[in-house]
């Protein structure tokens, strides 16, 4: 009798599914946060497909030294190579040009490295290499 709880704990435990996790990613589809190195940027986005499976970007968001630089559509060009790297992504605006060049995502799809990026916001021009982004 003592065994039938450690039996159904043990059942329990082994007829759980790690699949059915919710924040498990597949793709690079889905939303992405970029924090520069000298957390003076932060840089919000969603990777999506168009009607004609396109990658795309939309409801991109930029925030810089506290202030919000979302009040104007933010221009996005994105170029994807494969399924894990993005050869480039563009946000433009009149107030900035952000540029993340040579992006791939890890085998969980919760990180991607940025092996280099150039931020002009305000006309002051900034560059990092080797960061990244992360899942929001």
């Amino acid at each position: 009798m003592r065994k039938l709880p450690v039996i159904l704990i043990l059942f329990l435990g082994l007829s759980c599914n790690n699949d059915d996790d919710p924040q498990k990613y597949t793709s690079i589809l889905g939303y992405w946060v970029v924090r520069t190195p000298d957390d003076a940027t932060t840089v919000t986005f969603r990777i999506a497909l168009d009607a004609d499976s396109v990658y795309i970007v939309d409801k991109a968001s930029v925030q810089h030294n506290g202030s919000d630089y979302n009040s104007q559509p933010i221009d996005a060009a994105l170029i994807v190579t494969s399924e894990t790297e993005i050869e480039s992504l563009t946000l433009v605006t009149n107030q900035f040009v952000i540029r993340l060049l040579t992006m791939s995502a890890n085998s969980t799809f919760t990180e991607m490295q940025i092996a280099n990026s150039i931020f002009t916001i305000d006309g002051v021009i900034r560059e990092f290499s080797m960061f990244s982004a992360t899942r929001n």
